[in-house]
């Protein structure tokens, strides 16, 4: 049901012939089909960043569109955001994504933040943000296209994050996710109603209606905000998904593709 609510093994800027970004240090090759892996340590504003990730690009030049990907609770880059990420990088758009403080798989917590610091916490919102910084220092990136996407807790960052940089995303998308009522205590993995008061992304959303991880109801509350706000978005209710149906959903990522494709990011 529709509810319409080229480098080499250590890479370096093709302009300047330097790292990318001091700290940075990326190994391996974008365009390959498994993508690069990248580091990045460097205390910046008073805060230390200790990240990881991986990154996609097509072939060329550029400049391209990009994509923030957000892994969900124990997921991390080099899982779900890089496979999606394969996916997405099909469609023309350079791939970036770390690890949160809510990552699996045995990676290392990184920092800035702690373990309990999950979803869309203040420290994961700085690492996402680091990314935007990152994309810039390429040299084949399109800043004015650039998209965020993330399921579950990585759709809570991914909402957070558009509300503190609302310039800066030409567009944005998640799986199972959405916001909480203000004043609700206890897990803040998901940012309040009032955290998103700030988006202006024209938002693309999808829940699987027997979701027992992330309730459908979140989603319908972002969604009502969002018309509040007079954003446009899009909210597709999936009849019979549970939480782990959707995210790689051919049908959903195909919505996606089209949302995306609708406000200008190809």
């Amino acid at each position: 049901m529709w509810c319409a609510i080229g480098c080499a093994e250590s890479s370096t800027n093709p302009v300047e012939g330097q790292p990318p970004l001091p700290g940075l240090q990326i190994t391996g090759s974008p365009e390959s089909s498994a993508g690069a892996t990248w580091t990045y340590r460097a205390t910046t504003e008073g805060v230390t960043y200790d990240l990881a990730g991986v990154l996609l690009k097509p072939a060329g030049p550029g400049p391209f569109p990009a994509v923030i990907i957000s892994h969900g609770l124990g997921g991390n880059a080099a899982g779900y955001s890089r496979n999606l990420g394969t996916t997405m990088v099909t469609w023309g758009l350079v791939s970036i994504a770390t690890n949160y403080t809510h990552a699996g798989g045995g990676v290392p917590l990184g920092a800035p933040g702690t373990a309990s610091e999950r979803g869309a916490s203040p420290p994961n919102v700085l690492r996402a943000r680091k990314l935007l910084e990152i994309l810039a220092s390429l040299g084949y990136v399109d800043l004015n296209r650039v998209a965020a996407h993330g399921h579950s807790m990585g759709a809570f960052l991914t909402a957070a994050l558009v509300a503190d940089r609302p310039n800066a995303f030409l567009v944005a998308s998640h799986t199972a996710g959405g916001v909480r009522p203000d004043g609700i205590t206890g897990d803040a993995a998901a940012p309040t109603v009032a955290q998103a008061m700030t988006i202006r992304t024209p938002y693309s959303m999808h829940h699987g209606d027997l979701d027992t991880t992330v309730p459908l109801a979140s989603d319908q509350r972002l969604s009502d905000l969002l018309t509040s706000l007079g954003v446009a978005h899009e909210l597709v209710i999936y009849p019979g998904s549970g939480h782990n149906d959707v995210p790689t959903s051919p049908a959903v990522l195909g919505r996606i593709r089209t949302w995306y494709t609708s406000h200008g990011l190809f």
